[in-house]
């Protein structure tokens, strides 16, 4: 813990510039220089040119050298745009920007407006005609579980301790992998595989993951793993009960975010590894201390995003059948025996009713005496639709998550360089304060406006019982699919455009040009065209919405008894689900600068 906040020291004795968070937009007058040198274009967008090699910001194919070019003809800019005559000088909006920077457009190059509009409002129609619908009762509702553990074929495989190690061998093999290639490897992000299987691969195939899988990521971490092997015995001190809760991890959470995009982490190899060692640490320090895992449980931050998202999860690890969890009197599940460890988040079975804190380590499997453990198929958001418990600390978490995803894309489009100039300039600070500033500004946004909300509610439903509070943690579970499903939507662009470049990575995985598997050099297109990356785009957004209103109108019919009470009082949570998911739709239309550049 305290390694990863010892994190923005080491890379400043490393080198990194605090007074530069990110690289800032070159010259007209250095990009002028440059061209005389060398010219890249795009062999599919002819007007695109760059003074370095890159991949196009509109279609994402790589960037062919051409013979030197006159210094006034070097730009990026909009294919659909006219070029500048030969006496003209290009405009400053077609210049400003660093090789391989989308234009500063008002939508996505490619994708029409009247597409984005028409969405829009598809959108506020759809949120009117779903709450008719879910008022008589609707869809996802309670269905059928089904164990997977006794499907054939697939149940041997399920619960091999053989397969589940050979796995995480081998996610162990990649994480050092990374921290080889960051450390000692190349520093250029574009020849280095550290950031793009870190951030662009792991990170959406985890989003990805969750939706079906829940906290499947848990099962093969290789931090619990290095830790038990550095640390097998710990001194076996409780957590402390002060951080029994999900504040730690919050804050760990936050703290991540400033780091990767304040600071520049997802583009330097060097940080990425330095990050990874630091999570290493921190769970090598809480195993050798304390009892059990109560890192996982408490403080790992991405543990504990995944743990809320899996509430959404389409599976689940529950006991077979209840009754024979609660007349089983050795507790095995929980305790431990001869066969497999005990529970290294301290769930039993028995009245384990949320995906939040389970980490799929499998030890249940091989503890129980009785053969009563199922890892079952079920309707997706189960867990949110008939929430057992609801808590404080979940809550704030839940609001958080749906304003930090929305700041991730921010900072990718061009409006957030405005937004960090005028901030500067205003204050007087330079740009990581201003960026600081600004995040802090973000993230309050959407819990203002929540609290806001809920207010409201509550002088709506002029009902005693619930108070301010109630709601506020009762209702903040609904918004959930929402981050979650533009998180996903959010990762899966940067995957169509970025991700097939770890293939090129892995030939040469330490930018020492090497060509391992013949791919070093391969040249790379993107998956889909921008019109389906946003259109899967859309279809992930309205998922996420259509879950988002169906539980809370659910949560409505169980706080209140009245069902005219219940939708009034829905409505201004409603009308915020349709701000917020209208918000993800602009921010996935806008320009989207890539994290590397292979």
């Amino acid at each position: 813990m305290a390694a990863l906040l010892a994190a923005p020291s080491i890379g400043w004795a490393h080198g990194t510039s605090w007074a530069r968070p990110y690289p800032l937009p070159k010259s007209r007058h250095q990009l002028a220089a440059e061209a005389a040198a060398a010219v890249w274009i795009c062999p599919m967008c002819e007007t695109v040119r760059a003074s370095a090699p890159g991949t196009c910001p509109h279609c994402g194919m790589d960037l062919v050298k051409q013979e030197p070019a006159a210094p006034a003809a070097v730009a990026i800019v909009d294919p659909e745009s006219d070029p500048p005559m030969a006496d003209e000088p290009a405009s400053d909006a077609a210049i400003d920007l660093a090789p391989g920077a989308p234009k500063r457009g008002a939508l996505m190059p490619g994708l029409p407006d009247t597409l984005f509009y028409a969405m829009a409002l598809s959108l506020l129609g759809l949120s009117f005609a779903l709450f008719a619908l879910f008022d008589r009762g609707g869809p996802l509702t309670r269905g059928r579980r089904r164990n997977l553990f006794r499907v054939p074929g697939l149940g041997p495989l399920l619960r091999s301790p053989i397969v589940l190690g050979a796995v995480r061998i081998a996610v162990l093999g990649l994480f050092l992998l990374v921290i080889a290639a960051g450390l000692f490897g190349n520093q250029a992000p574009e020849h280095n595989l550290a950031p793009v299987l870190t951030w662009t691969i792991w990170w959406t195939w985890l989003v990805f993951a969750i939706v079906f899988f829940g906290k499947i990521w848990c099962t093969v971490c290789p931090w619990p793993t290095i830790a038990e092997a550095v640390a097998p015995k710990s001194l076996g001190l409780r957590w402390p009960k002060m951080f029994r809760n999900l504040w730690l991890a919050t804050g760990l959470f936050v703290l991540l975010t400033w780091l990767e995009l304040g600071y520049g982490v997802t583009g330097s190899p060097w940080l990425t590894a330095v990050l990874g060692l630091c999570m290493t640490a921190a769970v090598i320090a809480s195993t050798a201390v304390f009892e059990r895992r109560p890192f996982c449980r408490y403080a790992c931050l991405v543990g504990r995003v995944s743990g809320l998202y899996s509430l959404f999860a389409a599976s689940e690890l529950r006991a077979a059948d209840a009754g024979t969890c609660a007349s089983c009197a050795t507790k095995d599940c929980y305790r431990g025996n001869e066969q497999g460890a005990p529970c290294p988040t301290q769930q039993f079975l028995a009245v384990m009713d949320a995906n939040t804190y389970c980490t799929l380590c499998m030890e249940c499997v091989k503890t129980c005496p009785h053969d009563n453990v199922a890892w079952s198929v079920r309707p997706a958001a189960a867990d949110l639709l008939e929430p057992k418990h609801a808590r404080v600390d979940e809550a704030y978490l839940a609001v958080i998550l749906l304003s930090m995803s929305a700041f991730h894309g921010l900072t990718m489009t061009p409006s957030w360089d405005r937004v960090v100039g005028a901030i500067g300039s205003a204050l007087g600070v330079g740009p990581l304060l201003a960026f600081s500033l600004g995040m802090a500004a973000i993230l309050a946004l959407p819990l203002a406006v929540y609290a806001g909300v809920c207010r409201l509610m509550k002088a709506i439903a002029s009902d005693a019982k619930h108070d301010t509070k109630t709601l506020f943690i009762r209702f903040a579970y609904s918004l959930l699919p929402i981050a979650l499903f533009y998180h996903l939507a959010h990762n899966l662009q940067h995957f169509f455009y970025e991700g097939l470049k770890c293939i090129r990575a892995a030939s040469d995985p330490f930018g020492w040009n090497w060509d391992v598997f013949g791919t070093a050099h391969l040249t790379i297109s993107p998956i889909l065209s921008v019109e389906a990356v946003w259109g899967t785009q859309v279809v992930l957004i309205l998922i996420g919405h259509i879950y988002g209103i169906r539980i809370a109108h659910k949560a409505a019919r169980s706080l209140y008894s009245d069902a005219r009470q219940a939708t009034l009082t829905q409505l201004p949570l409603m009308a915020v689900m349709m701000l917020f998911s209208f918000q993800s739709l602009w921010l996935l239309a806008q320009p989207m600068l890539m994290r590397t550049a292979m």
